[in-house]
């Protein structure tokens, strides 16, 4: 192309040589024949663009994050005109097209067309445009190239994959859904325990501390199922879809299979994320799953919001200091999870803490009874988990 308008403008300076020693109605003739034709390419492309038409769909009522979409598009010349050069553009960032590389250049015959069925992978859960991003229009003597964007782009809402756990790394997890009653020492079920920090030092049992050389803990062994609840940081921490993106999918997700996890090992999850009000699913093995995932499909998170709101609300509207396991979920360690975590604790409530985020943290602060696991947005939960 670059050549070309050399080739032109060498053309142009000869031909102004030509009717400046020369002159003749044959010299004029090339100057403005010359002199004209970049000013025709560009009109020819303007009717181009005008005129240029653009089919893009996807098969089906709904599109899975990381599952293949069937995706057809057709560019169509409904003018007399030949389309010499068009070029599509993909969105490439959130999304990838199988089979097509954005680099072919279609050539369009006067009331013809061109269709495509390929499939379209979306990298992350959320709203967004995938599918033709631009066209690139060249003109016939291969000038110019203009850019432009898509009229109608095709936006879609994607939804969270469902990942299946086979099992978690930290089996304590499962162990301690269960909460097991406390009795008085005199009861025939009371078992012992090595003390844990956090735990009643009225519970401690002198003589069995002093026969073990190691301070031991009353508990009896009739066990009352109070399953497992969930904390998800409702914030969103960036402005950027580059951003937010990969972060939001990555923790919808793995709320997302955790509920799926423990209701299949019939232990029943309560989750509380919170939109303008607070929001409470219960999932077990029977039923509510379906709805939780739907409910979850269309969260938002929102930059007003935040984990303070939702620990207030929480405290308030649920009775989450009855749960054995609280699993919190979020993307910033600050003071005021630090503040909840020890109050859980302080309750004798074991605390699992998923930190999501693009880069390493430093260690938080350490509780008892509270692990923290640091996930990449990336990473595959298959594997971490």
């Amino acid at each position: 192309m670059k050549r070309n308008r050399r080739i032109l403008l060498v053309l142009w300076i000869l031909s102004l040589i030509g009717i400046s020693f020369y002159g003749g109605a044959v010299s004029y003739g090339i100057f403005f024949l010359l002199t004209f034709l970049p000013v025709v390419s560009l009109l020819y492309i303007l009717a181009v663009i005008a005129l240029f038409k653009i089919y893009q769909n996807l098969e089906g009522n709904s599109v899975v994050c990381k599952e293949p979409a069937v995706f057809h598009f057709i560019l169509q010349n409904e003018s007399p005109l030949l389309f010499a050069g068009v070029r599509p553009v993909f969105y490439s960032s959130f999304s990838a097209i199988s089979g097509l590389d954005g680099e072919t250049e279609y050539e369009l015959r006067p009331h013809s067309g061109i269709r495509r069925k390929t499939a379209i992978v979306c990298h992350y859960r959320g709203e967004y445009e995938v599918g033709i991003k631009a066209l690139e229009i060249t003109d016939l003597f291969r000038l110019f190239t203009i850019t432009y964007r898509s009229r109608e782009p095709l936006r879609i809402n994607v939804k969270p994959r469902i990942v299946h756990l086979n099992d978690l790394e930290n089996r304590e997890i499962m162990q301690s859904s269960v909460r097991e009653v406390r009795t008085s020492p005199s009861e025939a079920d009371v078992f012992l325990r090595e003390y844990v920090p956090g735990d009643d030092p009225r519970l401690i049992n002198w003589k069995a501390s002093a026969v073990h050389e190691a301070p031991m803990v009353r508990e009896r062994s009739s066990e009352q199922q109070e399953g497992i609840g969930i904390l998800l940081d409702p914030r969103r921490y960036d402005e950027r879809k580059q951003g937010y993106l990969p972060l939001e999918n990555q923790m919808l997700e793995l709320v997302i299979a955790l509920n799926l996890f423990f209701s299949r090992q019939g232990i029943p999850v309560e989750t509380c994320v919170l939109s303008r009000l607070l929001q409470v699913s219960m999932v077990n093995r029977e039923n509510g799953f379906d709805a939780f995932y739907e409910m979850m499909s269309g969260y938002r998170f929102d930059p007003d919001r935040n984990m303070t709101q939702l620990f207030e609300e929480v405290i308030k509207g649920t009775r989450i200091f009855d749960k054995k396991t609280v699993i919190l979920v979020i993307h910033e360690w600050n003071e005021t999870v630090t503040s909840f975590v020890h109050r859980l604790s302080q309750n004798n409530v074991r605390v699992q803490v998923y930190l999501i985020a693009r880069e390493s943290f430093s260690e938080p602060v350490t509780i008892s009874r509270t692990e923290v696991v640091q996930i990449s947005a990336e990473a595959d939960l298959a594997e971490v988990l």
